[in-house]
C-alpha cells in the first residue's frame, strides 16, 4: 500500500497531536522517505527548519528535547502510516499545514537529490496537506529559489 493511501484511509480514525508535534513528525518521516534512514544533513536540516518555522520560536532546547521525546513516544506506540496520518489531520489550519510542507521539501531536498520515490512522497504530502499545486510551487520556489539566485551570483 503506498503512502498516500494509507495516510488518506487512517486520517479519518486519527488521534489528535499537538500540531508542534505533528509539524516534526512530518519531518521526521520526510527524512526517512528514501527507506535509507535519517542522515546527518537531513538531522540537522530538520533542526534548523524547525527552529526557524514560527510555531517554534520560542523553543528553549528542554523543548525540543520534550518534542523529540514526544515524538519517538508515538512512533513506539503506533506504526509510522498512522502517526504521519495522526499528525497531517493534528495541523489546525493552513499555517500549520504549509509549516509542514515547507518542513518536509526542505528535509528531502537537503541533499540536493529528489528521486522519484522522494517526489512521489512530497507529492502525497502536498495532497494531504491539501495544499494547492500553484501554492506548493510558490513555497518551492520560496524556498529553492534563493539558493538558486544565490549560486547564479557565485558563478558571475
Amino acid at each position: 500500500m503506498s503512502k498516500s493511501k494509507s495516510i488518506r484511509n487512517r486520517s479519518n480514525n486519527a488521534v489528535a497531536i499537538e500540531p508542534e508535534v505533528a509539524i516534526a513528525v512530518i519531518g521526521l518521516f520526510s527524512a526517512a522517505s528514501d527507506d535509507e534512514g535519517i542522515t546527518l544533513k537531513e538531522e540537522y536540516a530538520l533542526s534548523e527548519m524547525l527552529g526557524s518555522v514560527s510555531q517554534f520560536e520560542d523553543y528553549t532546547d528542554e523543548d525540543y528535547e520534550e518534542l523529540t521525546d514526544k515524538v519517538f513516544s508515538l512512533l513506539d506506540e503506533e506504526d509510522a502510516e498512522t502517526v504521519l496520518a495522526q499528525a497531517i489531520a493534528s495541523l489546525p489550519n493552513k499555517s500549520y499545514r504549509e509549516a509542514a510542507y515547507t518542513t518536509a521539501i526542505v528535509v528531502v531536498g537537503i541533499d540536493g537529490e529528489v528521486p522519484e520515490e522522494e517526489q512521489d512522497y512530497i507529492s502525497e504530502l502536498q495532497e494531504a496537506l491539501n495544499i494547492s499545486n500553484e501554492r506548493a510551487q510558490e513555497i518551492i520556489d520560496a524556498v529553492f529559489g534563493a539558493d538558486e539566485e544565490e549560486e547564479d551570483e557565485e558563478e558571475e
